[in-house]
C-alpha cells in the first residue's frame, strides 16, 4: 500500500536553491527535475539535464539543487508497506534521464489530483506503482522504445493501472491500438516483460490489497470493486497470486516477503 506524505508539482526555486538533508527522510522521495540540476550521491556529483528522474531510498543522504539557473521539479515523499523494489526492479539514488519517452508530468498531475482531493488513495497508489513500473521497465529494456506502437502501449498500461476494475478484454485492448490480439500480446510482452492479461490481474491484485485494509468492505464487495463478477473467482485468483486467501491476508496482514 502506498501512502503519500507530501508532494508538489512544478515547484520553482531560484538559482541559489540547494536542498541538504544528510539523514534523508524516513520514506521514499521521488523527484522529476524540469531544469538543469545537480545531485551529490556519495562521493560523486552529477549534473543532469531537464526531464531527469530520481527516487531516493529511505534515509539516503539528500544533497541536490539548481545548476546554473532556476530549479523546477515535481516531487513526492511517500511510504509503502510492501517491498518496493521486489518486482519493479527500482534503482535507488540513481538519476535517470527520461526525456519524452514517458509523460511523468501527467503522472504527477493525476496523482496530485487524487492526493489533494483526499478521497482516492487507492487510485493514487496504483498510479504510483504504474509510473515506477513504466520508468524501470523502460530503462531496463531500452530497446522497447523502438517497438511499433510503443507510446500507445504506454498509454494502455497507464489506463490499466488507473482503472483496474474495468473489463479489460484482449479484444478491446487490441481494438484500442487497432492491431490484432496476437500482435498486441507479443508487443506488450516485449515492451514490459509481462503479458497485458497478467498486468490486468496484477493491477487488480494491488487494488484488492488496498481494499482489504478497509474492514468495512466484505470480500464480495472487494471482488466487485476490483472487476470480478464472482467472489469465488476473485478469491481463487488472489490465493493463486499470493498463496493465501483474501480472508487469511486480511487476518494476518501481508508479510513483506509475500509477492
Amino acid at each position: 500500500m502506498y501512502e503519500i506524505q507530501r508532494m508538489g508539482c512544478s515547484c520553482r526555486h531560484d538559482s541559489s536553491f540547494v536542498f541538504d538533508l544528510p539523514q534523508g527522510f524516513d520514506g521514499y522521495l521521488m523527484l522529476y527535475v524540469k531544469t538543469r540540476a545537480f545531485f551529490r550521491i556519495g562521493e560523486e556529483t552529477y549534473t543532469v539535464e531537464p526531464e531527469t528522474f530520481i527516487i531516493y531510498n529511505r534515509n539516503s543522504p539528500l544533497y541536490y539543487g539548481a545548476a546554473g539557473g532556476a530549479y523546477v521539479n515535481d516531487w513526492m515523499l511517500f511510504d509503502c508497506t510492501e517491498v518496493l523494489d521486489s518486482e519493479i526492479g527500482i534503482r535507488f539514488d540513481t538519476p535517470i534521464f527520461i526525456g519524452e519517452q514517458i509523460n511523468l508530468t501527467q503522472y504527477f498531475q493525476l496523482i496530485a489530483d487524487c492526493y489533494y482531493r483526499g478521497t482516492d488513495a487507492q487510485t493514487a497508489g496504483l498510479l504510483i506503482r504504474a509510473m515506477l513500473s513504466e520508468i524501470f521497465s523502460k530503462t531496463e529494456r531500452p530497446e522497447a522504445a523502438e517497438l511499433p506502437h510503443y507510446r500507445e502501449l504506454l498509454d494502455l498500461r497507464r489506463k490499466i493501472y488507473a482503472q483496474p476494475a474495468k473489463n479489460w478484454s484482449m479484444e478491446q485492448m487490441a481494438q484500442m491500438l487497432n492491431i490484432s490480439m496476437p500482435y498486441l500480446h507479443a508487443l506488450y510482452r516485449k515492451a514490459f516483460g509481462v503479458t497485458c492479461t497478467a498486468d490486468v490481474i496484477q493491477s487488480r491484485m494491488e487494488q484488492a490489497q488496498q481494499y482489504l485494509n478497509n474492514p468495512g468492505m466484505t470480500i464480495e464487495e472487494i471482488a466487485f470493486a476490483c472487476g470480478y463478477s464472482s467472489g469465488v473467482h476473485f478469491s481463487r485468483q488472489f490465493k493463486k497470486h499470493f498463496g493465501v486467501s483474501p480472508l487469511q491476508w486480511r487476518k494476518s496482514g501481508r508479510p513483506d516477503d509475500r509477492k
